[in-house]
């Protein structure tokens, strides 16, 4: 061959090649650009989601509060079962074991008495 032809060739191989990557590298520019769109979209689906979420939590919060108001559950307490509030709180003293109450009254007699025993001799009546 001659070198003329070499170098048509060889021209033609090297333009071929130089279009063949700008057309890539216009592709490949391309498909990042499209799957940017496609990510870009996606975030925005989710803040929307995230923004429906939390405006859900917060009447959720809202509904819990309104639940658990004190006057609300001390009207239904009184209303449906009949439970009432009084205005003096009553004590109550629950005796289990009654021998436990005697031994004990009768150390407490046993001690006033020594007290009272102590005080004569010591001149106070």
């Amino acid at each position: 061959m001659s070198r003329k032809i070499k170098t048509n060739v060889t021209n033609w191989f090297v333009r071929v090649l130089l279009l063949f990557g700008l057309v890539m590298m216009l592709s490949l520019k391309l498909m990042i650009h499209f799957k940017v769109d496609l990510l870009m979209r996606d975030v925005r689906l989710l803040e929307v989601k995230r923004n429906q979420l939390l405006s859900e939590r917060e009447r959720m919060l809202a509904e819990v509060n309104r639940l658990k108001n004190i006057d609300r559950i001390s009207r239904i307490a009184e209303e449906k079962l009949g439970l009432t509030t009084d205005p003096e709180p009553v004590l109550s003293i629950r005796l289990e074991d009654f021998k436990k109450v005697k031994e004990i009254k009768e150390k407490f007699a046993r001690q006033q008495n020594n007290n009272t025993r102590e005080y004569r001799m010591a001149g106070i009546k």
